[in-house]
């Protein structure tokens, strides 16, 4: 009887593999910077952020989620809210290219996209749960690309390419699951083509934007910048043949090869030090997570709750692929991180708050 009080409220799968991810990352961390001169001061930030996340986690946990069905309006003008602070004029800082950073003072306190994305999978979830699992008329999908166009366009203002994906990957999921018919996603799949093809003409991104993206497809057309990125990462990965060379033992990162190997680039440490052997070895314990998540997800006791897990499954598994192909020149240079693995404590903790809703619909499965 006690085993399964504890199993009722507690997924020790999930949790066996937050843990392992957590800690996998910060081993990979604490190489990737031990050659840089503030390695030391990153490694106790990356730590601080693990730390910090165990608050937020611990909230989302205890939060009945089915409470926040009706919160949709106040939910969408918090989403605003937060994605628009960096522009207001003394609170913004720049990074990469994108006013996405909130500061006060002069001291930079997070990125607020980063929880504007579970705000938005919350809000998603409540709206497409509202179908009940039937989405097709002109008027429902208009409807919710309505909502998704409010955190998106504010996104895209930053301007940051690959956050703006992260939204449009995680509301595709949720859509996918929540019954929207088969037709759209060829009417998506067309627009997104056409829009697509007008914003590179338009001169709607930066440069760096679009260098990135043109990249891609010819990796000699930026050979300074995103080309290079992607040469040396190309270089790190494949150089760790089986078995890699050894923690701390990374050329293209301890001889600053390798650019921003400690955040976007982690996985190419990692391949290059831990080899394939250290690549499989985390890509099974993505699976393990992925898969006790869609077991979460069936056995919800509702479509919303269906859903929020179906949102944050798509926000993991968009970033996964788009980091490590990017790493690997088999996905566009975006700047997205690798969940539970690249340093950043704004992107630590909402990974951490998102662990928490999951486990706020396992523990409320049964009433």
């Amino acid at each position: 009887m006690q085993q399964r009080s504890f199993t009722r409220y507690v997924n020790p799968a999930l949790l066996a593999c937050v843990l392992a991810l957590a800690a996998y990352g910060s081993v990979v961390v604490r190489s990737a910077v031990s050659g840089m001169d503030a390695g030391d001061a990153l490694f106790r930030r990356h730590l601080l952020g693990l730390a910090i996340g165990l608050v937020p986690l611990a909230v989302a946990w205890l939060v009945d989620y089915r409470k926040l069905a009706g919160w949709v309006g106040p939910l969408i003008i918090l989403d605003a809210l937060l994605i628009i602070s960096p522009r207001i004029p003394g609170l913004g800082d720049e990074a990469g290219g994108a006013t996405a950073w909130l500061q006060i003072a002069g001291v930079r306190l997070f990125q607020p996209s980063e929880p504007a994305k579970l705000v938005t999978i919350v809000v998603m979830a409540a709206i497409i749960s509202q179908y009940k699992g039937s989405i097709g008329r002109p008027k429902d999908v208009a409807k919710v690309l309505g909502v998704l166009a409010v955190p998106l366009g504010l996104i895209l203002l930053q301007p940051d390419l690959g956050t703006g994906l992260v939204f449009v990957a995680i509301t595709m999921g949720m859509l996918l699951v929540g019954g929207l018919k088969a037709r759209w996603f060829l009417v998506f799949a067309l627009a997104g083509s056409v829009l697509a093809g007008v914003v590179l003409k338009a001169g709607v991104l930066a440069e760096y934007q679009v260098n990135r993206l043109l990249v891609f497809v010819d990796p000699s057309l930026d050979p300074t910048g995103a080309g290079y990125n992607l040469e040396q990462s190309k270089i790190a990965i494949g150089s760790g043949e089986l078995t890699g060379k050894g923690l701390g033992e990374s050329t293209q990162g301890n001889l600053n090869f390798l650019p921003e190997r400690h955040t976007d680039f982690i996985f190419a440490v990692l391949g290059e030090e831990l080899g394939f052997a250290g690549a499989m070895g985390l890509l099974a314990v993505y699976l393990a997570l992925l898969l006790t998540s869609l077991e979460i997800a069936a056995s919800s006791r509702d479509l919303f709750g269906s859903l929020i897990v179906i949102g944050v499954m798509s926000m993991w598994i968009f970033q996964i692929f788009e980091n490590m192909g990017m790493t690997m020149g088999l996905m566009p240079i975006t700047g997205i991180p690798l969940p539970f693995m690249s340093f950043g404590s704004s992107f630590m903790v909402t990974n951490l708050a998102a662990t928490g809703m999951l486990l706020s619909v396992w523990s409320r499965r049964s009433g």
